[in-house]
């Protein structure tokens, strides 16, 4: 497995922070996200640890990019804040859509209507550590966890600790973080936080495509939160937490003048654990979250006449107006519990629990027409979309770990889930001349759907340095609320939603071995992955080509519609293979590197969208490579030098559009002024390299990854 380097010093003390001359190589770091105790060493599937000391010496300053640095993460290049937060998905080797799960501190990060990553809500001066398993992991926790499961550890109260990081990037970037934590008494701690990002962001389109782009200007963002939380622990036997937050943000993507996408969301989560002796333990969690989305799609255009709003004229005025507003109201309410136990003189442990979620959310979408005045705020409404419902998912699991020689472990997986799609509606309504029609849709029907997950892993150690692993899973996606029942459209075009899409599920398994010696971890990792049932959209060719749900919104002759109707289907296959190489050496004493490569081939097998089989998928590199050189000069200094290179590869499924190897440089330096001041700066991609690497199907809807960016900031604990 890729054993995180102990890059960098710590974000702590001083004190804390000098360098041993020792190889640590975190195997005994408890994995969180296995939902039991097996550490870092133990683990059969490749996993990866990044620690708070590896966070303190990454350029990256936001966890979307930091994620990118690891072999086989498919993070783009642009930071969460400059692109379309409906588009934030997650993905692993080379699988599409969000098919990894999101945990902070166990509790999903997901958006409950659309399923991504709410990157806003996890600041990286909250993360104690992030753990990264890779690898279908339903078996223990159901939905999403197809790819893999990334669990981010927040920092936890510490008595009478005061905490500040303040930075400056380029972009007018500005952050900040503040935290305080107290002890009442001897079993409560508390802490007390909050942090805001400010940024204009810069220019995401290539200048060759902003003459298709009239007004597009920089993406930016502004965003801030506000956390408190409790433990208590009245003995060693008996712990507890509860954690309230509230976060907001609003990302002006494009720069359009009536261009915004502001989400607020308050949430809460709270669990404890009791220890009963003999082996066993009782762990529960509950948690919550209510979102108001409120999402401007601007753009704009040059006013020719009346009738002539386009992009071509650059004499006529330019007018600014929003082509769209969804309203996205939705909240989710979830818990889990879990008993754990020893099996008596066996060598074995049970684990055995329940999880429940519920999520609900609607979408009020409305479509305006090309503006006809130079007022784009008076733009008519072209058509009004509604879509919602509710999901009920309910899964009960067991794992079996066994041991039944020194050097040999096994872990078994069962999970059954089942989930229920509750009051679905979906309305159209089409305006003329500013008048509304008769509403089409309506009501859909309940349904229900299950999954059975098992999974079967192990890892043999063949001497005291040297093991061998391998596992064999099942994994499933469940189509979320904006899947079933959100249609989105322009003047020209529409998507419907699909309320009868069946899950995305996954068939795979990996083999790897790994080395570690005393200044020298080697890893290699084999995988193939493959998915069914891929949720993607086609164009319907006819009315009479149409299927039920698609007549019953856009009429028995597909005129209620805009002129291209395209909808949801479960109509695609792919296959997912590679290879995973890692390595962290520490060659003298403040000195380590760090180095990993990655080979990902992953294609459609099978397609009824037009997609073509057999070609690497759009924005997959097929060879990814990381190294990573960290410096201690002296104790209070740490240097550390990054370069992430991507190979040539095609940005869409068609292979028109070609993106050229590019090798993005990073640099970081900090120092301790005192034992409690830390100063640092950095800079991201030094050359300033051009690049896009997100899927596209057009030369204009390209996104550049971040310019050349400068940062400097302190870091303050006392």
């Amino acid at each position: 497995m890729l054993l995180a380097a102990l890059a960098g010093l710590a974000a702590g003390p001083l004190a804390a922070q000098q360098d041993t001359g020792r190889v640590d190589t975190l195997s005994s770091i408890v994995v969180a996200a296995t939902r039991s105790a097996t550490t870092l060493g133990q683990m059969p599937l490749h996993t990866t640890v990044i620690t708070r000391a590896d966070i303190a010496a990454s350029p990256a300053r936001t966890l979307d990019q930091l994620l990118r640095e690891l072999p086989g993460v498919n993070m783009p290049g642009a930071p969460y804040y400059t692109t379309d937060p409906t588009g934030h998905q997650t993905r692993l080797r080379g699988v599409t859509n969000s098919t990894v799960l999101m945990l902070v501190d166990g509790v999903p990060i997901h958006d409950p209507f659309y399923s991504t990553t709410q990157w806003f809500k996890i600041p990286l001066a909250e993360v104690e550590r992030v753990e990264v398993v890779r690898g279908g992991g339903s078996g223990l926790w159901g939905n999403l966890a197809v790819a893999g499961v990334v669990n981010i550890v927040t920092r936890t109260p510490e008595a009478s600790r005061t905490e500040a990081d303040v930075s400056y990037q380029s972009f007018d970037t500005r952050s900040a973080a503040l935290a305080q934590s107290f002890r009442v008494g001897r079993s409560v701690a508390v802490r007390i936080s909050g942090n805001v990002l400010s940024t204009d962001g810069y220019q995401t389109t290539p200048a060759a495509s902003l003459s298709a782009l009239p007004g597009k200007a920089a993406s930016g963002a502004d965003s801030w939160n506000a956390m408190a939380e409790a433990y208590y622990t009245p003995s060693e036997a008996v712990s507890a937490f509860a954690r309230v937050g509230y976060h907001r943000q609003n990302e002006d993507i494009g720069g359009y003048r009536f261009g915004s996408n502001l989400q607020r969301a308050p949430d809460f989560a709270a669990g404890m654990t009791r220890h009963m002796g003999a082996g066993r333990s009782l762990q529960a969690r509950v948690w919550g979250q209510w979102e108001q989305f409120d999402k401007h799609n601007g753009a704009a255009c040059y006013l020719a006449s009346s009738s002539d709003c386009n992009t071509t004229s650059t004499t006529a005025p330019l007018v600014q107006f929003a082509n769209s507003r969804d309203w996205n109201p939705y909240r989710e309410l979830g818990g889990s519990a879990a008993f754990s136990t020893a099996l008596g003189r066996l060598p074995a442990s049970l684990q055995v629990g329940l999880d429940v979620r519920r999520v609900a959310g609607e979408d009020t979408s409305v479509t305006y027409n090309k503006p006809t005045t130079t007022d784009g705020s008076a733009t008519t409404v072209n058509r009004v979309g509604y879509g919602g419902g509710a999901q009920v998912f309910v899964g009960e699991f067991a794992q079996l770990h066994w041991t039944p020689v020194l050097r040999f472990e096994a872990t078994a997986n069962l999970r059954y889930d089942s989930w229920f799609n509750q009051d679905g509606r979906a309305v159209l309504i089409r305006y003329t001349n500013g008048t509304p029609g008769t509403p089409t849709g309506g009501a859909i029907a309940n349904t229900s759907k299950n999954s059975f997950n098992p999974s079967l892993a192990a890892r043999y150690w063949l001497g005291a340095a040297w093991s061998v692993r391998g596992a064999a899973y099942t994994a499933f996606r469940a189509p979320g609320l904006n899947n079933l029942y959100r249609s989105y459209s322009s003047t020209t075009s529409i998507t419907l939603a699909n309320p009868h899409l069946q899950p995305e599920t996954l068939t795979g398994g990996e083999v790897g071995s790994d080395l570690d010696l005393r200044r020298l971890t080697l890893g290699v990792t084999l995988f193939q992955y493959d998915t069914r049932h891929l949720i993607a959209s086609y164009k319907i060719q006819s009315a009479a080509a149409a299927p039920p749900d698609v007549v019953a919104v856009c009429g028995s002759d597909l005129s209620n519609c805009p002129s291209n109707v395209n909808f949801n289907t479960n109509g695609q296959d792919a296959r997912s293979r590679g290879a995973e190489l890692s390595a962290d050496w520490r060659p003298a004493r403040g000195v380590s590197v760090r180095a990993s490569y990655a080979y990902t081939e992953s294609r459609y097998t099978a397609s009824t969208t037009g997609d073509p089989i057999g070609l690497q998928l759009g924005a997959i590199p097929e060879n990814v490579a990381d190294l990573g050189l960290t410096l201690h000069p002296t104790v209070r200094a740490t240097v550390t030098g990054t370069v992430h290179y991507t190979g040539a590869m095609w940005l869409d499924v068609g292979h028109t559009i070609r993106q050229r190897a590019v090798g993005i440089v990073g640099l970081n330096a900090s120092y301790w002024m005192t034992g409690q001041l830390q100063v640092f700066v950095g800079a991201v991609n030094v050359t300033d390299e051009l690049y896009s690497d997100n899927a596209t199907t057009s030369l204009t809807s390209r996104t550049l990854g971040m310019p050349r960016a400068l940062t400097g900031g302190l870091r303050l604990f006392r």
